[in-house]
């Protein structure tokens, strides 16, 4: 299948390469956001690997379906507030067959990132929550003696952010999805964890 698409615009090229070739461990696609958690999960996942770009408006078959670009931008926006911290983000729109999609490019980051939904990785295409013993030495060897304290304060804020999202989605899910549930407890408990053990060394 041939992508219709500007050929004066490299980057229009660029993309319409990476959806003939399909989702891969730094390229994924959605016909939607999902709205801010999820899109948060999505960026933090990436950011937490090595980076890559996620392309809002085509479905996981290539199929380009289009997005609407101030839905887009307003979900992207509340989700970078989401994100302790918000790694090196750019969000662009082109137009491929005649439609807008957009394309959003996450740059990795040395320290974790966390969502309002916890802490997850890129691997093998999709999005896996990261163990608690990588979430500790990914912050261990990203801090030094001058900056270890503020390191401490951020995984703290970590804490807050996702124990809030837990009662938020314990409140929502209530008894229907025990799954979920147990999920959540178990990302947050990991992340207090951390951070208690790390006081008590300090």
């Amino acid at each position: 299948m041939e992508l219709l698409s500007n050929k004066n615009n490299p980057i229009n090229e660029e993309i319409a390469k990476l959806i003939q070739q399909g989702d891969s461990d730094q390229v994924e696609f959605r016909h939607h956001t999902g709205g801010p958690n999820l899109l948060s999960k999505i960026i933090s996942s990436f950011a937490n690997a090595e980076g890559g770009k996620l392309i809002i408006g085509v479905n996981e078959k290539g199929k380009i379906l289009g997005c609407k670009k101030d839905s887009v931008m307003e979900t992207f926006t509340k989700a970078k507030e989401k994100l302790i911290p918000c790694p090196t983000l750019a969000i662009e729109f082109i137009e491929l067959e005649n439609k807008q999609i957009a394309i959003i490019s996450i740059e990795k980051n040395a320290k974790i990132v966390a969502s309002s939904l916890g802490v997850f990785k890129r691997t093998d295409q999709a999005d896996e929550v990261m163990v608690t013993e990588e979430i500790m030495t990914r912050e261990l060897t990203a801090a030094t003696g001058d900056d270890f304290k503020e390191t401490v304060a951020v995984m703290a804020k970590q804490i807050a952010q996702l124990t809030i999202s837990l009662e938020e989605s314990v409140k929502r899910y209530n008894d229907k999805n025990k799954l979920s549930r147990k999920v959540l407890e178990w990302i947050a408990c990991g992340i207090i964890g951390i951070i208690l053990s790390m006081i008590i060394h300090l």
